[in-house]
This record gives C-alpha cells, structure tokens and sequence, in this order.
C-alpha cells in the first residue's frame, strides 16, 4: 500500500475513496515550501495538513503583530512578538503529527513552493527561481474581499482526468507559462467587450498588484489606479476594461484580510496544491481570482 499503514488508511479513508491510494500515497511523500505566512496561508496549510501532506516547510521570520490576530486565527495574543513561522508550526503539528511541519533552514528538495503576498522582483525571482530548479510555484493572496491564485506547473505536467465517456481516467497533459511571462502578456481581442466575454477585470488588477512593489498598508485610490493604468498601458490592454468603481473597491481592500474571504481563497489554494501532487484533475491555469461581493470565483489563462 505505497508505505501506508492501517491507521492511515483508516483515518484517510474518505479521501482515499475520493482519489485512491496511489494518489494518498503521493501526498503522503510531498514536501511544500510556504513563503509569507497570512490568513490563506494558514487556511491551505491547515487544509494540507489534515489531508496528510508529507512535508510543509514555512518560511517568515517577521514576528506576531497585534493586527494579525484579527483574521490569523492560529495566533493568540500571547504569541505576540513571536516569529510567526515557529509559532505555526507549533500549531499545525498539533493537527495531524504524522506530517513533518520545519521552519526553513537546510536545504532541502520541494514538489510546489507557494509565494503568499509576494510581489514584485522578489515574486518574480521566486518563480524563476523554482523554474531553474524544476519545482511546481503557486502565488497567493487575500486582501479584504479579493483574492487571487497563480499557478505555474512548469513547461509540461501531466495529470489523471475522468473521462465521462469513457468511464475512466485518462492520461492528460497541461502546459504552464513563468509568472513573468504571463504578468507580461497581452491578450488579444478586437474590443473591450469582447475582452470582458474572456477575462475579468479583477484579473488585471491582481496582476498589476503582484508585479508592482506595493506596501502592505493603505493605498489611496489614486495610487492604485495609476499602478492599474500603467499595467494596462504596457500591455495594450485598453483601459476601459477595468473600470474606476472596481478599482476604488480593492483599494478599500487592500491592507485588510478578513477571515471568510481567507478561507475560500486558502480552501482553493490547498484544493490546487494537492491537484498538483496527487496528479489528480488539471490544477487552474493559470490565474484564479475571487471577488466575495459577487461570490464569484473565476479562472483563465493569461
């Protein structure tokens, strides 16, 4: 049984009947790299855990503040001061301690590295990083009502899919594009409608967000809008597709988390990181956006 024992088949039992025991046992030997650590992180890493994921490495030495109490539930007032990476990890093993849960220190082998509220040159150099080395990268983050998910599963990644013709599962394959080149593409329609028939705006300003070098506090909308038009200037990307009351919304949000928006948007991430390891179903490709005022989660490839 790949290594599995009784117990585990035990306590894994339901979703070993969801994917199997070939996929439970490839989760079983994953490792994954979490750099930055806010509310998605802690809600996909919470997810994995349960599910019992082999290895989570976290990476953050910033230490607890006062503000992260408010949507990371794992921190309690007496942690402040603490470095949060320690203080997770503490947390997380007391979940499942069959999983190994480290703070980043040796170097060590990882499946997916997952950038949470990473931006700008440091973002880029962490995918192009991962790209070198052959390793899955996944960005992430969630800021008031919105959220985003980029995927990069390298140049080719195959995966089972069920076949509902054929009553089985099929070998498929996916090919992903390096987070710079898709920050860069520009998408091509002969008009703002028929763009908005493709993609959503909030992609477009989820993607400017990650390539700009943004502080985490307050942003005034005149600031963001100026980021926005830039990124769409750029890239030929008319800017009446992105429209000046969505943008005055994700300045409101942003600086913020909220516990409900964290936990659809880290529920997704953890949902594509084990698409990724179990080789189970395509993982998004590549961008997945929520915006909680409508509820609304939506995916495309840019």
């Amino acid at each position: 049984m790949d290594g599995i024992s009784k117990d585990e088949v035990a306590l894994y039992d339901r979703q070993i009947r969801l994917w199997g025991m070939e996929a439970q046992g490839r989760l079983r030997k994953s490792s994954i790299c979490f750099i930055g650590i806010k509310a998605v992180t802690l809600e996909a890493c919470k997810n994995l855990v349960l599910a019992g994921i082999g290895h989570i490495t976290l990476k953050d030495s910033n230490t607890v503040l006062e503000s992260d109490l408010e949507a990371q539930y794992y921190f309690h007032e007496d942690d402040l001061g603490k470095q949060k990476d320690q203080v997770l990890a503490e947390r997380l093993r007391g979940l499942n301690p069959r999983v190994d849960i480290q703070v980043y220190g040796e170097e060590r082998e990882f499946d997916v590295v997952v950038a949470v509220g990473q931006r700008g040159d440091a973002a880029v150099a962490v995918a192009e990083e991962c790209r070198r080395k052959g390793i899955k990268f996944v960005a992430a983050d969630s800021f008031g009502l919105f959220g985003y998910i980029f995927v990069d599963c390298l140049d080719v990644h195959e995966y089972l899919e069920e076949s509902k013709e054929k009553g089985a599962a099929q070998k498929a394959g996916a090919r992903y594009k390096p987070l710079a080149q898709s920050l860069a593409a520009r998408p091509e329609a002969a008009s703002v409608q028929r763009l908005r028939r493709k993609y959503q705006p909030l992609v477009f300003v989820c993607q400017a967000l990650v390539a700009g070098d943004l502080a985490e506090d307050e942003m005034a909308v005149d600031d963001l809008t100026a980021v926005v038009s830039k990124s769409l200037h750029e890239r030929g990307i008319p800017e009446g597709m992105v429209d000046a009351d969505l943008v005055g919304r994700v300045a409101q949000s942003w600086g913020t988390e909220l516990v409900a928006c964290a936990a659809v948007v880290g529920g997704t991430l953890a949902q594509e990181v084990l698409k990724i390891v179990t080789q189970k179903d395509m993982p998004v490709n590549n961008w997945y956006t929520y915006d909680a005022l409508k509820g609304d989660g939506t995916t495309c490839m840019l």
